[in-house]
């Protein structure tokens, strides 16, 4: 019965995007995801994911006018994240992303004194098989290596290189893996 549910849900939200964004939208009618997924895209802006997402919601992916997000094969989402695109980000295939992450390529202009409104945008990169720790923060322009992983509440502000460990604030390298089929 849970599955049933399950199929339902995943070609209900299918059928939601097709109709709301249409081909500006690509997502497989299949996938697993129990909680609430909620997608918001401007003017624009499109939205890829890959084969079987699975997430336990509610996740929040949202795309700015103009902007790209990309999530690659067999992604997992935990609870409470958001993943906000200005301009492009794009998350590999077999991604675990852990509860309360926050992925985002802009943040506000600013100087000595005073905040804009007005935002500044630099890609995000995600490469495959990266694990990102819970109630991590991603922030633009950073690159994250395949096979590397962000410990749990770490902010990434600089690009970390493949197999590598990362952790703190801002995070920094603490350990190598061991290349491929680990």
């Amino acid at each position: 019965m849970k599955k049933a549910f399950l199929l339902m849900k995943s070609l209900f939200t299918y059928a939601l995007c097709k109709i709301r964004y249409g081909k500006r939208v690509e997502i497989s009618m299949i996938n697993s995801l129990r909680g609430k997924i909620d997608f918001f895209l401007k003017k624009n802006a499109t939205l890829k994911i890959g084969k079987f997402l699975s997430c336990l919601g509610p996740l929040y992916l949202r795309c700015g006018e103009n902007a790209n997000m990309e999530i690659g094969n067999n992604c997992f989402f935990n609870r409470n994240c958001s993943v906000t695109a200005y301009k492009s980000i794009t998350i590999g295939d077999n991604c675990m992303i852990a509860n309360n992450v926050v992925i985002i390529d802009h943040d506000h202009k600013f100087n000595e004194k005073s905040i804009s409104k007005e935002l500044v945008g630099c890609p995000v990169v995600l490469g495959n098989n990266v694990w990102v720790g819970a109630n991590t923060v991603i922030l633009k322009g950073v690159k994250i290596g395949d096979g590397a992983i962000v410990a749990a509440g770490s902010v990434v502000t600089k690009n970390i290189a493949p197999y590598c460990i990362y952790a703190g604030v801002p995070a920094k390298k603490i350990s190598q893996r061991g290349k491929k089929n680990e």
